[in-house]
């Protein structure tokens, strides 16, 4: 695992969000049309209404670009479990502690230390922190 790895977690989980929203975007379109009537009473107006609806898109293209998509989340989100699997492994809980906040929550350090407590620094949980990847 690299700090590299680590520091893209954050930015895996907002990207595996967005191509979720456009899968779903795909798969309905609003449209909207305006259509002729007259009152049901007298006087007998002829009037213009506006309808929505719902458009269901089922073309070739559309579903190839789904899986396309749908590929890209499932990679994504096989990085992100790895990710998950090296924090479990930290065997120093301060350590599993500062990485889980900083990368998977996403903390600052001075948010992180007030988290933490037990006197702990921000700069102290930052040098810990950049020295345990160093390690790596």
């Amino acid at each position: 695992m690299t700090k590299a790895k680590l520091k893209q977690l954050r930015h895996l989980s907002k990207e595996i969000e967005l191509l979720k929203q456009q899968i779903e975007g795909l798969e309905t379109v609003v449209v909207t049309d305006k259509v002729k009537g007259s009152l049901s009473e007298h006087p007998y107006i002829e009037t213009t209404y506006t309808i929505k609806g719902l458009v269901h898109e089922r073309s070739a293209k559309v579903e190839r670009l789904k899986k396309q998509l749908q590929r890209r989340v499932d990679e994504l989100m096989d990085l992100r479990q790895e990710v998950y699997e090296f924090v479990e492994t930290i065997d120093d809980s301060l350590i599993r502690q500062v990485v889980t906040l900083r990368h998977i929550n996403g903390l600052t350090w001075r948010q992180i230390a007030r988290t933490i407590g037990a006197g702990t620094t921000w700069n102290s949980l930052r040098m810990m922190h950049d020295r345990f990847l160093e390690k790596l």
